[in-house]
């Protein structure tokens, strides 16, 4: 017989540099392979983070996105590939063969739909732990509700442009009461207050002309796969002390769960200076908020820990039953989300889109792509005007299109021949004084929807009545700069002029339509006699192509 004992099983396979860790060791190993842990949202964030989560060798992995894998994925989205794309695959399913190629002796589970009020409850009951990969408010709200509802930790993250945030709600996901073995081996009592949830930490949602999603702003690879890659690492940190399973009311021995108990030395500090250390180690376990940006100025501060105030004792989904009571609310249930209730939709100020204008002040981009064909504007035009009372006789009508993009958006992305781009940015500076002096009808139409100056990589929009000038002493391009009042020629101001407004998705032209009205309505009722360069001609029909670019381009495929 050997005097040797062999090494346990799992200390010379796939993970035996991570249970190196004395952090994690042997225990921790099997807390990971007895774990199921839900993604929802398998794309910049949910790619990286599934696929640590498979190579740590989490028991069961559910993959849950109703998404289909597109080329423009791919600079962020690492769990996808070319093929996947090509093959027009989902992300579960691309997902699932990439965390295979990395860890087949796993439990892999799909659920290829996306997160609703309907499905949601079921799904997450069957796991552990939930991290939350998707990119909208109103699923964030609801698969915290479900969290909180069926008592699971979720970890939450977020990514746009060059930053990106991460935290952990609803952890502990239920207050309890612990015993602590102090230095005299006698028994200390304290409570465990259950974390904050979603709600706690951002009570109202944005607002929704606020909200824009990567495919408007952009989206650096490397930083949303930075937050990815830490949501896997705080998960398995959770799952190693056991924090992803409900405490109970028991002796909880030593600092964490799992953890070998620290024995005390006889040397013992001073009271007061136990009782600062007590303190800073309060501070130091609060619920914190982590913040990265890229492109912080100081490398030092390119991550940044906020303290959050904690679980809002009022709050609908996690708060007390006495302080709801006192202030009339109800506390949201299970029934209430399986049931449909709740509209996360509608909390979030929103259905699909931002709807500011009404239907009559909107054009369908197959109408609008069907006008400018046509080098006329009458197919659409003359519905609406007949609608409004303002049809011409001639059932013509001349119109410009004002792109609302950001300057490198413009740059970079498709174009309406003839297009004027006036930054949402500098509409939302300067409200409808953006458009002042505004003149139509005058403008040359070009083919390339605007240039671009080679040296700045700047678009620049030549048309009568514009100035066409260097760079400003701030550096800024004078982008839809006009004219002052007069100077433009060849004005018929008997012929009405009628303005789109495009963007990417029919959300920020909108809102620059909206301002364009209110300020041409605000100068009607105040006008004296002088004569207002923004209403100094008839001005026809104002409003926006709904969908913008994004239904503009679909429509075109298809066709």
């Amino acid at each position: 017989m050997s005097p040797l004992l062999p090494a346990p099983p799992l200390a010379s396979g796939r993970y035996n540099r991570q249970l190196l860790l004395p952090q994690l060791r042997l225990s921790g190993q099997l807390r990971l392979l007895d774990a199921k842990v839900l993604l929802i949202g398998l794309g910049g964030l949910g790619s990286p983070a599934s696929l640590y989560l498979a190579g740590a060798g989490v028991g069961t992995l559910g993959l849950m996105d109703g998404d289909t894998v597109e080329l423009g994925n791919l600079h962020r989205q690492i769990g996808h590939s070319e093929a996947a794309a090509q093959a027009r695959l989902s992300k579960v399913q691309s997902t699932m063969q990439r965390c295979r190629e990395v860890n087949s002796s796993i439990n892999y589970a799909m659920h290829e739909e996306r997160a609703r009020a309907e499905n949601v409850l079921e799904i997450v009951a069957q796991y552990d732990l939930v991290l939350d990969c998707t990119d909208n408010p109103a699923t964030r709200y609801l698969i915290s509700d479900a969290c909180v509802v069926l008592r699971k930790v979720l970890i939450s993250g977020a990514a746009q442009r060059g930053e990106g945030m991460m935290v952990v709600l609803n952890s502990p996901p239920i207050s309890y009461r612990r015993s602590l073995i102090d230095s005299e081996r006698e028994t200390a009592r304290e409570t465990i207050e259950k974390g904050p949830c979603y709600r706690c930490v951002f009570p109202r949602p944005p607002p929704p002309e606020m909200v824009r999603g990567c495919s408007e702003i952009g989206i650096l690879g490397p930083v949303v796969g930075v937050i990815g890659t830490l949501m896997a690492s705080e998960a398995i940190k959770i799952i190693v002390d056991g924090g992803h399973s409900q405490p109970t009311s028991g002796a909880v021995r030593g600092l964490a769960i799992g953890r070998p108990e620290q024995k005390q030395t006889q040397n013992q500090p001073p009271a007061h200076m136990q009782s600062e250390q007590k303190q800073k180690q309060k501070q130091a376990t609060g619920h914190t908020m982590l913040l990265y940006n890229t492109y912080s100025a100081d490398p030092r501060g390119m991550f940044r820990t906020i303290t959050l105030r904690g679980r809002r004792k009022d709050c609908t989904a996690c708060g007390d039953d006495e302080a709801l009571a006192r202030k009339g609310l109800n506390r949201i249930s299970a029934e209430n989300i399986a049931q449909g209730r709740l509209d996360y939709q509608a909390f979030c100020g929103m259905e699909e889109d931002v709807k500011v204008l009404g239907e009559k002040e909107r054009v369908e981009a197959r109408e609008f792509l069907d006008a400018i064909y046509s080098h006329s504007n009458s197919s659409y035009l003359e519905q609406v005007e007949e609608r409004n009372g303002s049809a011409k006789e001639s059932g013509k009508c001349r119109g410009i299109v004002i792109d609302v993009r950001e300057e490198h958006e413009y740059e970079l992305g498709p174009k309406v021949r003839g297009s004027v781009n006036i930054p949402m940015s500098r509409i939302q500076r300067l409200g409808g004084a953006a458009f002042d002096g505004l003149v139509l009808g005058c403008l040359d139409e070009r083919v390339d929807g605007g240039m671009v100056d080679q040296e700045m990589h700047i678009p620049v929009t030549k048309c009568n009545g514009f100035r066409n000038a260097g760079l400003q002493d701030d550096g800024q391009y004078p982008h839809a700069e006009l004219y002052p009042n007069g100077d433009a020629e060849d004005i018929n101001e008997e012929d009405p002029e009628s303005v789109y407004f495009v963007c990417q998705r029919g959300n920020d032209s909108q809102i620059a339509a909206k301002k364009l009205i209110e300020r041409i309505k605000a100068e009607a009722e105040t006008a004296d006699n002088g004569v207002s360069p923004i209403k100094r001609k008839k001005w026809g029909w104002i409003g926006d192509v709904k969908g913008g670019y994004v239904a503009m381009e679909k429509h075109l495929n298809v066709s």
